[in-house]
């Protein structure tokens, strides 16, 4: 295998499981790798040995990526393309929620139907409490109250 071959496999095991900064960035540190070593005497197949299948290095590359990205493994290991820009940069887009008409109507419907039971509630309450024979001594503290305001202007 020869060092534009390594890098082919590599490449393509990597793509489409990672960022494609992620794939540049290790095509890049393979290649400088490699001519380095040759460049201190050493034969290519020894380093291309030395490394190992270059599918093998794109799996352990992909699962660092994955723990690193969100500080455990991703439920699949797919890349999502839709997350990253043709540059390699995340996209955090935000999320939305959808919400249903139906369920926008039911909410209010919910919330209208509290508001009249509290509404019913307190008026019954007070219905109770003024026309009742016990509630006589409410209407005397209203009326009380009535009169003293208007004494002070």
């Amino acid at each position: 295998m020869t060092q534009k071959e390594f890098l082919d496999v590599l490449q393509r095991a990597l793509k489409g499981q990672v960022a494609p900064h992620v794939i540049t960035e290790n095509l890049n540190y393979y290649r400088d790798y490699i001519s380095g070593e040759t460049a201190n005497g050493r034969s290519e197949n020894d380093v291309l040995d030395e490394l190992g299948d270059p599918r093998l290095l794109a799996k352990t590359i992909i699962e660092a990526e994955n723990s690193n990205r969100h500080g455990k493994k991703r439920r699949s290991p797919e890349y999502d393309s839709d997350l990253y820009d043709d540059e390699g940069d995340r996209n955090f887009r935000q999320k939305s929620f959808h919400v249903n008409k139906w369920m926008v109507f039911g909410i209010l419907l919910l919330v209208c139907l509290l508001i009249f039971s509290i509404l019913f509630f307190v008026f019954k309450t007070a219905s109770l409490l003024l026309f009742s024979f016990k509630g006589i001594w409410v209407w005397f503290i209203i009326l009380f109250i009535i009169y003293c305001l208007s004494r002070r202007r």
